[in-house]
């Protein structure tokens, strides 16, 4: 299920939020900071169903969050300064609920009203207790959703699609040879990168690794984190090798991945650089963890 651009925002903001009071961890109260920053969102207009206060419910969170070590630093120096923070299993938590609130909800994206729900919905976070103090619980708040939908608002809208197109492997396409690699790289969160063979075909040519986890699954519907984010590979001559297609499970203590890239080496290639960047790196910035070379 996707999810809307408002809501998209709100998740990014929750971070600045945390920053800006000197938190070192990203909570449900900062999403609800977050959530509060737009006003046009149907998050605001749910609370505003509700005859919640923006401004008295910022206050509530804020008094019971209370200030961080110092409060946050203020410009640029902010924003390196959240860049790494780590979410908490609470913040986690509501974004699954959220997306189970759209499904029961029978809508087709998971909007800032649902995230609004996954926080009420979760129960023992700060969020959940600010929303309970004006008057605003998991029921109160699902009525003002269907409420709202049932006077005909308009869906958040969906963020523009900015991936390639979907790839389909052309006709006659032909497997030119198989590299082992077989080497592992431990990672920063204490588990472990082992890459273990590129498939090189006539027109693109796959990377397949693995994660083995050191610790056991989550329990219950928790995700794990990223441990890795975006891969990038280059070779000498320069040449734009794009990441068509992607291939991750969602479960397993070694979890095996693909990724498909176009197109293939060029002739005369001789090594390949791949880089497996930080979780969460934007595009356009690279923030390796692991660099391995490939002797093709």
């Amino acid at each position: 299920m996707r999810v809307t651009e408002c809501a998209q925002q709100a998740v990014l903001h929750a971070r600045g939020e945390a920053g800006r009071l000197g938190h070192d961890r990203i909570g449900t109260e900062h999403l609800l900071l977050a959530l509060l920053r737009d006003q046009e969102c149907l998050a605001s207009v749910i609370l505003g169903e509700r005859g919640v206060e923006v401004e008295t419910l910022r206050r509530r969170v804020e008094e019971t969050a209370g200030p961080g070590q110092g409060g946050g630093p203020p410009g640029e120096d902010l924003l390196e300064a959240v860049r790494d923070l780590p979410t908490t299993k609470p913040f986690t938590l509501v974004l699954g609920l959220a997306g189970r609130e759209a499904l029961e909800l029978e809508q087709d994206r998971v909007g800032t009203e649902h995230l609004l729900l996954g926080l009420a919905r979760e129960g023992d976070g700060v969020a959940a207790r600010a929303l309970e103090d004006v008057g605003v619980g998991l029921l109160q708040l699902r009525e003002a959703v269907i409420s709202v939908y049932t006077a005909g608002a308009d869906p958040e809208p969906l963020p523009a699609d900015r991936g390639p197109p979907p790839w389909e492997p052309p006709a006659g396409a032909r497997l030119e040879r198989v590299l082992p690699l077989a080497s592992e790289h431990p990672l920063p969160s204490g588990d472990l990168l082992v890459l273990l063979s590129l498939e090189i075909w006539s027109d693109w040519f796959d990377l397949r690794y693995a994660i083995a986890y050191a610790t056991p699954e989550p329990e219950g519907e928790l995700p794990r984190p990223a441990v890795v984010g975006r891969c990038e590979v280059s070779d000498r001559a320069g040449t734009e090798y794009i990441n068509w297609f992607t291939s991750s499970p969602a479960w397993g203590m070694v979890r095996g991945h693909q990724h498909t890239f176009v197109p293939a080496p060029p002739p005369g290639t001789e090594v390949l650089e791949l880089r497996f960047n930080a979780p969460s790196t934007p595009v356009g910035e690279t923030r390796p963890l692991v660099v391995s070379t490939v002797v093709l």
